[in-house]
């Protein structure tokens, strides 16, 4: 709590190197006194005024990430790829990790020294107005004819290569997992790691911030507490000589327990996880802190361009009263007291939950050693959800402006008819996505970004439900110059409702989606959570089976027809920040009627 934040790291590059160390200051705190803050502890290294049993933990947790990092085939083709670059021979990398385990105490003192001096460049940034900014005239942009039933000889050639398609494998939830039984009867949803040794652990509730908002708050400060027996020191040191880690955090519909790491030692980095939820102790100072730098947090977001319009969609889907802005109040957070947090956290294991494994143990072991080290009542306390929260169906155009100084506006379409979710709907809207609004190739992106040069960045997708009951609801998303805004809304609405019609790009979005799906396999972990997708869709099974076999028939005229149906005339609340003075008003008028919000309405603080 000496800062906001810090980290420090090591970008290694083919040719120089940089070590780069940031931080952010706290209420009241010059940017020099956290420069010398993260001076002080070059200087510790220097000195060599750290634990030399601290190396041997480093390499325990060098040895985890390559681990988690060559699970991967991102992270094996990477090192590759990586190893050609910086010229480093593939012996050397694949024995990284017992060459570290050479390297002592005296080796990092005389590199720090010997690299570590006055050779930097500090770099920090200030909240002010350029006095010198100047302004450019918006050019003419002139469409560009967009060839997308055209092809070269190239690609001609490409497409009439006779290639064997891969086939699909779906994820079969009988046979790729199993569902078992621990005490309090909590049930396990379990999967085996035959890869490596390397395991993560979950308690997951059906109970988050929409529900207690608190909770977020309480798991934040336990990161702060140590036990009777050990301080908080004590214990993030235990965890990295274990090569575990743990975090406990609350979401708006969750809160979870995550403990992974090293398989060999889980037993010892769950009870500790274990003996911190039901043994933490308070610690005032550290709350005091705490409190001041969510307060601190929370002037940085308000200054954050990105931070508001998520706090403005959010706005916009669930009106005044949603679950972004479901918080603590600045009153509520300067009021709080220890016990108000360690309550929470103390009673955590008390309400219903389930445990998802994925690690090398056996049925058998994962469930005894849940059984021995879980610390949970005989009957769980059932959870009690908070359904008031409700996305907004929208019957009447209108637009929402939230204010933000900047020359670059964000705009968000946001339409709910209240179609519940059917799984049947799956196949065709993913078809769409991927022919209108999917990617770099997609029909949104080329006209409003490649062929009208209208914007930075642009998207539209009908989004299905995240669970059953719940329903659809039309997207769109534009980055453009504020004086842009009114042309890009105009062939937004164009090309949505009069959709561009291609049979090469419909080719070409059909394919991509097939072939998506026959070269994605879910395995490992990801198994577990895909079962929690589809059973919170009310399936059993994987619903890509359905895609896949259902798109394969499909043809334009049936994208044309689902277009006609689901997207063409919808009503829409567009909301838009930006700095309203920049804006057209008056020609904003037409997409209906302006309501402008404050920063404090959409954060809700």
């Amino acid at each position: 709590q000496k800062v906001l934040s810090a980290f420090g790291g090591n970008y290694a590059q083919a040719d120089y190197s940089v070590f780069l160390i940031q931080a952010r200051p706290k209420q009241g705190q010059s940017l020099e006194e956290v420069k010398e803050i993260l001076l002080a502890e070059v200087e510790n290294l220097k000195k060599g005024n750290f634990d030399e049993a601290i190396l041997k933990a480093i390499v325990n947790n060098y040895k985890l990430s390559q681990l988690e990092y060559l699970e991967g085939s991102y992270g094996r083709t990477d090192s590759f790829v990586t190893c050609f670059i910086n010229e480093v021979p593939w012996e050397r990398f694949i024995n990284q990790v017992e060459n570290i385990s050479k390297i002592t105490k005296e080796d990092v003192v005389a590199y720090a020294n010997q690299y570590f001096g006055n050779n930097y460049a500090v770099i920090n940034k200030i909240q002010k107005k350029d006095p010198n900014e100047l302004k450019i005239a918006k050019p003419a942009i002139t469409p560009i004819f967009m060839n997308r039933d055209t092809s070269s000889a190239f690609l001609r050639e490409i497409q009439a290569s006779a290639v064997s398609p891969i086939e699909p494998v779906f994820v079969d939830f009988q046979k790729d997992m199993s569902i078992l039984k621990a005490k309090s009867d909590i049930p396990v949803l379990y999967k085996q790691n035959t890869t490596n040794d390397i395991f993560t652990l979950i308690y997951s509730f059906d109970r988050g911030n929409n529900e207690d908002k608190y909770l977020g708050t309480a798991t934040q400060y336990l990161d702060y507490l140590g036990t009777s027996k050990m301080t908080p020191e004590q214990i993030k040191t235990a965890f990295y000589g274990l090569a575990c880690q743990y975090s406990v955090y609350a979401s708006a519909e969750k809160t979870q327990i995550v403990v992974s790491g090293l398989g060999e030692n889980m037993k010892e980095a769950v009870a500790l996880v274990e003996s911190l939820i039901a043994d933490a102790q308070a610690n005032s100072a550290a709350l005091q802190g705490l409190k001041a730098d969510m307060l601190k947090r929370r002037q940085n977001n308000k200054l954050n361009q990105n931070a508001n319009f998520s706090q403005l969609r959010a706005y916009n889907v669930y009106g005044p009263k949603s679950p972004a802005t479901n918080v603590l109040s600045n009153n509520e957070i300067k009021s709080l007291k220890d016990q108000d947090l360690l309550d929470r956290i103390h009673s955590l294991n008390s309400f219903e939950h389930e445990v998802l494994y994925y690690g090398p143990m056996s049925q058998e072991e994962i469930v005894a050693t849940i059984n021995e080290v879980h610390n949970t009542p005989a009957t769980l306390t059932p959870i009690v959800k908070n359904e008031s929260f409700k996305e907004r169906e929208i019957t009447k155009n209108e637009v929402i402006i939230a204010p933000y100084d900047a020359k670059q506006i964000y705009l968000a379409g946001y339409s709910n008819r209240g179609e519940v979710y059917n799984a049947e709907n799956a196949p065709i809207i993913a078809l769409y996505n991927s022919y209108f609004g999917g990617g770099m190739n997609a029909i949104v992106f080329q006209e409003m970004r490649e062929a009208r040069g209208l914007a930075y960045s642009a998207g539209a997708a009908l989004s299905s439900p995240s669970k059953q009951g719940k329903t659809y609801n039309y997207n769109m998303f534009i980055a453009t110059q504020n004086d842009k805004m009114i042309d890009a809304l105009e062939a937004f609405d164009e090309i949505i409702n009069q959709m561009p019609q291609s049979q090469n790009a419909f080719d070409i979005a059909k394919e991509s989606l097939l072939a998506n799906i026959r070269t994605t396999r879910v395995v490992k972990s990801d198994v577990l959570s895909r079962y929690i997708r589809m059973r919170e869709l009310g399936l059993d099974y994987d619903i890509n089976r359905d895609i896949f076999e259902k798109v394969q028939g499909y043809t334009m005229e049936d994208i044309v027809n689902f277009q006609q149906e689901w997207v063409k005339g919808r009503t829409y609340s567009i909301a838009i920040l930006g700095d309203a003075k920049d804006l057209d008003l008056n020609s904003l008028k037409k997409y209906g009627t302006i309501k402008k919000v404050s920063t404090a309405e959409i954060f809700g603080y």
